[in-house]
């Protein structure tokens, strides 16, 4: 029986020195997510994720106060500016934490 050691081979492909800068359309609008995972909008907290923390993520209107919200090309999930929640791609929600204006 073959061991995963004797099975393993380094990857041909090169990991790039400096990974490429995150950019995003015209239309969307930028938010930075700050070290607690959250982000403002119109001046109040809302939790996103922890993912990418120290990053900007990209928000499109899709409705009235309703906002997709992108990593690069990649859609984490749905901002309800009103009711102030995340919901993430698989519709599990993050509230605001008690007390953040």
């Amino acid at each position: 029986m073959d061991t995963p050691s004797s099975r393993y081979h380094d990857s041909t492909r090169e990991f790039p020195a400096q990974l490429p800068e995150v950019t995003y359309p015209a239309h969307f609008e930028l938010r930075f997510v700050s070290r607690n995972g959250g982000m403002r909008i119109n001046k109040k907290a809302v939790n996103v994720t922890h993912a990418v923390i120290g990053q900007y993520v990209g928000l499109e209107e899709v409705g009235d106060g309703i906002w997709d919200v992108y990593y690069g090309p990649m859609r984490l999930g749905q901002l309800n500016e009103r009711e102030r929640y995340f919901e993430d791609a698989l519709g599990r929600r993050v509230r605001a934490k008690r007390g953040t204006k």
